[in-house]
């Protein structure tokens, strides 16, 4: 994963979506947003079909650059 942390050629980063409020039994009101993650690989951005609660959104961005990753090593076995 450090190989896509360090280059610039992708990035993984979540955008705000949608807003959501709730008020558990006794306590006051939560706000909550939905999310979606962006995927920038080079100049191209490619906006996530899914929508993610924020605690979920940590672990779907290492899935993602590990997905990358994965393929890039593939692609060197290859070459």
């Amino acid at each position: 994963m450090s190989w896509a942390l360090k280059g610039n050629h992708l990035k993984v980063y979540p955008v705000l979506y949608k807003k959501e409020s709730y008020k558990p039994k006794g306590k006051k009101k939560v706000t909550l947003y939905k999310v979606k993650l962006v995927i920038e690989i080079g100049n191209a951005k490619h906006l996530g079909k899914e929508v993610y609660r924020q605690d979920d959104v940590t672990n779907k961005i290492c899935e993602i650059y590990t997905h990358y990753y994965k393929q890039r090593k593939k692609i060197e076995t290859l070459i």
